[in-house]
């Protein structure tokens, strides 16, 4: 099934690649533009045709759309809104007088008409002496003609008429220039100063590998290396034939040439260099990964079919649940958001947790409309055929509270994807009926099964305390809602529906998922589907975080990419200082956050959580706070504690130094001299004894120190004196077996 938006590629020829920028309500006309060509205008086609060279192989649907603008706006400088937004004002009724747009002269006499109505708004408001120029967008035809073939070429979405200013100039490119003299001028001195060449940058690199990168001892110094490189290579040694001396002069002749500065010595280092690698290098790789490297270790009437609006709003659910952590504890009531197609009644999107009715919950039940619902019910230990939730798209228009809605990070979504954004008005809720009355059917179909629901007679005198009933956590319950859906969407039958001629002339059962079906065959053209990924990325609140040696610290956790890891970010937050970059998260889940990246395709890196913080892996934001809170109560609780722990320890030592001082003698008549003199001998007495003291003996064996001394025998003839022996005990004597063999 073709859809807008969808590219077409003939034999790989990018010069023949189309785009379908439009499909009349009966499906049989369309209209398409090449999107390489710089001249190109939007033409009517038959859509059977395109079909047909599709299903014959002479062309191939692409996946990728390479021309899509993705960004974020928080990204984007205020002067390329400015531009977006006023190419949009002048074009947006335009592109939607279809399908005159796509007529070559009636699309002239409509550009010719904007032009003239342009001009007459510009002289009255001269006349009127007011600022022509601030009031009303100049434009002429070139400019309306470029605009529109920029949006339809580049995915027909208001960020397409951003300006290509990134393709401008050359960064990181060198230029090629003359012999000219680059730069300013000097200020001070005679010299003009000479253009670096490929010849000096690699004196340059010479004077780097030598005197800083390679020598460890001396210690250089980059000034020392820029001296030596002009001794070395713009410099010439003189000697004195009589004394013998040498000296450095200043090249002459021919090879008289400027020196190059220190400045432009710096500025090449820093381009051909990584300094980084420079001080790994100078300094040693085991000393720089021990002071310097990072430490990171350790989401009917007004409609025509499927995707023409869709309605968002959410309900407090009469459950109480339990903890996932301990099923003891009652958490409350859950947020249950729902979002249906107002043509079908199907619900396209659902999202059941704590976040309050806030932005948050809108946002991910808004992710869950353009998700994968197989994957997404297997989540929960539901499996599911595609068929039986066909629903990720996003649609023409969203209906909801003014609340969540009217938030700043909406805009994305508009910007984005061109999803047109509508409020209900304060007290209005009838304004979105169709979505206010599944909060009616959905409980219909649990309540008399859920342990916890809420009854009308709930904190009457006498009444039950149903809290106190409450056993389904987070996960069983989404897992309930979730089955009840697929019930509803499959299988109930809407009594109240008002079928339009054709529907009722079909027989179609208002069954919503055969009205989804019905609508998708007959009436679609508004369904557009999107990369998943960026649209969850796009709905995503945006936070800053900050570069440390340990990670990307954000709310207490710390993660880590590949672009952090290839341009050593956390060595530079150890180094120098730390900053902060832009993330988007998921409250649900900060196992992950996603770093803005312009260079990527979807404008964002993902960070994964480092080990450093695996305690706070696979929980929510409001988990992580929760046990944050936790931590910190218990820290506090037990703080009293230490400091007495600690004023005992300090008394314990005092009183321990205080008798050492009492047993200390007091020494008179010697000298200072004397007393340090013989440290040596003193030590090697105090090692003897101690070695006494301190050595082995299993079994019990006497200790010859310290048990008492032997009674003495007198013998009747003792044998002659021996002569004193200084000889060290043999391991017998140590252990006491002589006296046994005696």
């Amino acid at each position: 099934m073709l859809s807008e938006g969808d590219l077409i590629d003939y034999d790989g020829d990018a010069l023949r690649r189309v785009r379908l920028v439009w499909i009349s309500d009966c499906g049989t006309q369309g209209a398409v533009i090449l999107v390489e060509n710089p001249r190109a205008l939007p033409e009517l086609v038959n859509v059977d045709v395109l079909t047909d060279d599709l299903q014959s192989g002479r062309a191939r649907l692409m996946l990728e759309d390479p021309y899509a603008v993705f960004v974020a706006d928080d990204d984007l400088k205020d002067s390329y809104k400015a531009i977006r937004d006023k190419a949009w004002r002048l074009i947006e009724q335009l592109v939607t007088c279809v399908p005159d747009i796509f007529v070559a002269h009636r699309r002239s006499r409509l550009i010719k008409a904007m032009v003239v109505e342009i001009k007459r708004k510009i002289e009255a408001s001269q006349e009127e002496n007011q600022d022509a120029e601030q009031s009303i967008d100049h434009a002429s035809h070139v400019s309306i003609y470029r605009y529109i073939r920029r949006y339809f070429q580049r995915g027909m979405t208001p960020n397409a008429l951003l300006p290509d200013y990134k393709r401008s100039g050359g960064k990181g490119k060198e230029r090629a220039s003359s012999d000219a003299k680059r730069g300013r001028p000097r200020k001070y001195g005679t010299e003009t100063g000479i253009n670096i060449s490929e010849s000096i940058r690699q004196a340059f690199r010479v004077g780097i590998q030598r005197c800083y990168a390679s020598d460890k001892e001396r210690k250089w110094t980059l000034r020392d290396a820029y001296d030596k490189v002009i001794e070395w290579f713009f410099s010439r040694k003189c000697v004195n034939d009589e004394t013998g001396k040498v000296t450095v002069q200043q090249r002459t002749g021919q090879d008289k040439t400027d020196d190059p500065t220190y400045d432009q010595f710096l500025y090449w280092v820093n381009k051909d260099h990584s300094r980084l690698d420079i001080k790994k290098s100078r300094m040693g790789a085991k000393l720089y990964d021990k002071d310097f490297r990072g430490v990171i270790g350790t989401s009917n009437a007004e409609v025509m079919g499927p995707g023409d609006r869709y309605q968002i709003d959410a309900t407090l659910a009469d459950v109480y649940l339990v903890s996932r952590f301990n099923r003891e504890w009652i958490i409350g009531r859950p947020v249950i958001y729902v979002v249906i197609d107002v043509f079908s009644r199907m619900i396209v999107g659902l999202y059941i947790g704590l976040e309050g009715p806030s932005w948050i919950g809108a946002m991910m039940a808004l992710a869950n409309t353009a998700a994968d619902k197989v994957k997404f019910c297997k989540q929960f230990g539901i499996h599911i055929n595609a068929a039986d939730w066909p629903c990720h798209f996003l649609p023409g228009a969203i209906l909801g509270d003014r609340g969540e809605i009217e938030s700043r990070q909406i805009d994305a979504l508009s910007n984005n994807f061109n999803v047109r954004i509508e409020n209900a008005a304060s007290y209005r809720a009838d304004w979105k009926g169709i979505v206010e009355s599944r909060f009616r059917l959905l409980p219909a179909k649990f309540k008399k099964f859920m342990p916890g629901y809420v009854e009308p007679d709930f904190r009457a005198r006498g009444g039950r305390d149903y809290r106190l009933d409450a056993v389904l956590d987070l996960y069983e319950f989404t897992a309930i809602v979730i089955e009840c859906l697929l019930f509803y969407n499959n299988h109930h039958e809407i009594k109240t529906y008002d079928k339009d001629r054709d529907v009722a002339g079909d027989g179609v059962p208002a069954i919503p998922s055969e009205l989804w079906d019905w609508g998708i065959q007959n009436r679609s053209g508004t369904l557009r589907s999107f990369p998943q990924e960026f649209v969850q990325f796009s709905l995503l609140p945006i936070e800053n975080a900050g570069v440390t040696a340990q990670g990307i610290r954000f709310r207490g956790c710390y993660y880590t990419c590949a672009r952090a890891m290839e341009e050593r970010w956390f060595d530079r937050a150890r180094q120098s200082k730390r900053w902060t970059v832009r993330v988007s998260y998921d409250p649900r889940d900060l196992d992950v956050i996603y770093l803005h990246d312009g260079g990527k395709k979807f404008g964002f890196q993902v960070c994964a959580l480092t080990d450093r913080s695996r305690a706070y892996r696979h929980l929510s934001l409001c988990e992580i706070e929760q046990q944050v809170y936790l931590e910190r109560s218990d820290q506090a609780d037990r703080r009293p504690a230490k400091v007495r722990a600690s004023a005992t320890t300090d008394a314990a030592v005092e009183k321990i130094i205080h008798d050492a001082e009492a047993k200390h003698p007091r020494l008179t008549g010697i000298s200072d001299a004397s007393r340090v003199r013989n440290i040596r001998g003193n030590r090697a007495a105090e090692k003897s004894l101690n070695r006494q003291a301190e050595v082995f003996r299993p079994g019990g064996a006497a200790d010859p120190i310290r048990s008492p001394p032997a009674t003495v025998l007198p013998f009747r003839s003792a044998p002659p004196a021996a002569e004193d022996d200084y000889s060290s005990p043999s391991i017998a004597e140590i252990l006491g077996e002589g006296a046994d063999d005696e």
